[in-house]
């Protein structure tokens, strides 16, 4: 069970990791056109 927890821990940041980069990413698309572009 805590390998479970601690498995979707991880997976949890990862995302919001993921989704933090992205919504930089789109506020600043002159910034990281090779970024938006890969979107």
């Amino acid at each position: 069970v805590e390998e479970m927890r601690w498995l979707h821990l991880q997976i949890m940041r990862s995302w919001a990791t993921r989704l933090e980069h992205l919504s930089i990413w789109a506020a600043s698309p002159c910034e990281y056109p090779i970024h938006r572009a890969l979107l």
